[in-house]
């Protein structure tokens, strides 16, 4: 009888170890880089507007020269992973990572004009099961946007280009 407890005791522990390990190892999606499982573009003259995904959705409000954009990257499965949001109204960048799995995405905006003015933001990468970041970009009304979507912080492991309108 004590044997099969001490057994029984034994396994136990052996799959929770296991669970842990399986659990806290950095993300697997992402090699080879996530792709693209939804993008939606909205002229903000026409807004207020709304989409759909399978985070939380997407609220444009009206700025009657703006072009607001959200991308939702996921796995080879289709698993949401990531999502990012330029909001013209405001120029506000928002900047989601929904899978903790030790991986995300890293964000290098720019826009035209002003000497290539530029700046590189990810979402905080807490143990939070949502990591959620928004930057008020204050660029100039009118201005194109560019999002460089990068896979490193490094910035050498491009994944996809945005553009947007502020």
């Amino acid at each position: 009888m004590r044997h099969r407890s001490l057994a029984a005791l034994a396994s136990v522990a052996t799959a929770a170890i296991a669970s842990t390990v399986l659990t806290a190892a950095p993300a697997q999606a992402y090699s080879p880089n996530p792709r693209v499982i939804q993008h939606d573009t909205a002229l903000t003259k026409y807004c207020p507007c709304r989409f759909n995904d399978v985070i939380d959705g997407t609220y444009f409000e009206k700025d009657d020269g703006g072009m607001g954009v959200k991308t939702v990257f996921g796995n080879a499965s289709g698993y949401a992973l990531a999502k990012v949001e330029f909001h013209p109204y405001g120029e506000k960048l928002m900047m989601y990572d929904v899978a903790n799995d030790g991986d995300g995405l890293y964000y290098k905006v720019s826009y035209e004009g002003d000497g290539g003015k530029y700046g590189v933001y990810s979402p905080p990468g807490t143990s939070n099961a949502w990591d959620v970041r928004t930057v008020n970009l204050n660029i100039p009304e009118g201005r194109r946007v560019t999002i460089q979507v990068y896979d490193d912080k490094a910035l050498t492991d491009h994944v996809r280009t945005i553009t947007a309108t502020a």
